[in-house]
Parts: C-alpha cells; structure tokens; sequence
C-alpha cells in the first residue's frame, strides 16, 4: 500500500509538472500571437497615416492649383465680359477665324483656357493597397466624396478641351463665345466649388491624423 501511493504521488508530480510545462508553452504561443498581432497592427496604422498624408499632400497641391485658376479664369470672366458688351450681334454667326472684331486674345490677361489636371495617385494608389478598408468608414466617405467631386471636375473641363480642339473653319464666333461663357461660369463656379470642399477635407483629414 505505502508502495502504490507514493506510485499515486510521483504520478501527481510528473503529471503537474507537464501542465506546468503545457501552460509556459501555451503562454509562449499566446505571447507570441499577442506581439505579431500588435505588429501588424502597428503596421496598419503606419500604413493609414502615411496614405493620409500623401492624400493630404495630394489634395494641397489640387487645392493651389485650383485656387490659382479660380483667380486667372476671374479675370478673364472681367475681361471677357466687358469685351462681349461691345460686340455687335451681326458677328455671332460669322466664321470665327474669320472675323476681325472678337478674338480671346483681346480678352486682357488672356493665356489659353489653363484647365488643370488634377492628381488622384495618393487616393489610386490607397485604394489598390486596401488601406481603406482598415480605415474609419467616415473618413473614407469624406475622401471619397471629394474625390468624386474632383473627378466630376476633370470630366467637366475635358468637355471644354474638347471644344476647344474641335474649333475648325466652320466654327462660328457664337460657338466661342459659348466656350468662353461655360470656361467663365459654370465651370469657374465648379472650381470656387472645389476650393472650399478641399479645404473642409483637409482640415478634418489633418484633425484626423494629429
């Protein structure tokens, strides 16, 4: 009997002895998962802040180029405005290449219609990568939504490019004139538009990242 229950007791001990072991093995494994898992999402993070910022930097130099044009196509809306009150109406369906009483270089300050191209790299390049999936739901819409807008924009102003290029010898004056009233109305409202939207994205797209 004394021989069977120290049996019992070594048996307790080797078997407390490999839970112990279990148990340092089991914390180890979780340890390490708990470190990889802090890893990657350290990674996460990194990776959402810096596509913030380079959509930041992005939406900065969209939002100067586009305030620089809002100031050049104002000035060409003064001009041409005060040019087109002088302009006898017999013109208007003449041939524009023609005709000696209107051409946009006697609009003061005139130099091309100067649509800009903007950049959407940053914004492309988040949305391959997924960094918007890992990202808050109303950030990405805010993003998105000015990105909608700029891409609105650039369609608008390829349909002014397009006329322009279009010009040929069977233009009339009244189809130019047309371009220029779209290129200093609708168009340069889009662009006041934009300005302001980019400057509401921005300021929470930086709040965001402080």
């Amino acid at each position: 009997m004394k021989s069977w229950g120290l049996s019992i007791k070594k048996h307790k001990k080797s078997f407390l002895k490999y839970l112990i072991e279990l148990l340092i093995v089991a914390f180890g494994v979780f340890l390490g998962i708990m470190v990889s898992e802090n890893k990657a999402n350290k990674k996460v993070e990194e990776n959402i802040s810096q596509s913030r910022l380079l959509i930041i930097d992005e939406l900065e130099a969209n939002h100067l180029a586009l305030s620089n044009a809002v100031v050049y196509h104002e000035k060409i809306k003064k001009g041409f405005d005060s040019l087109r009150m002088h302009l006898p109406k017999e013109i208007y369906l003449t041939p524009y290449f023609s005709n000696q009483q209107f051409r946009q270089e006697q609009i003061p300050g005139w130099n091309g219609i100067r649509i800009i191209e903007v950049e959407n790299v940053a914004f492309e390049s988040a949305k391959i990568g997924g960094i918007f999936q890992n990202m808050d739901i109303d950030e990405v819409r805010q993003i998105s939504a000015v990105y909608r807008q700029l891409q609105g924009f650039s369609e608008l102003g390829n349909l002014i490019t397009q006329k322009v290029f279009a010009l040929n010898s069977d233009t009339k004056t009244l189809d130019v004139i047309g371009i220029l009233e779209m290129l200093t109305n609708d168009f340069l409202n889009a662009e006041k538009t934009l300005v302001l939207e980019l400057e509401q994205t921005l300021q929470k797209l930086k709040n965001e990242n402080d």
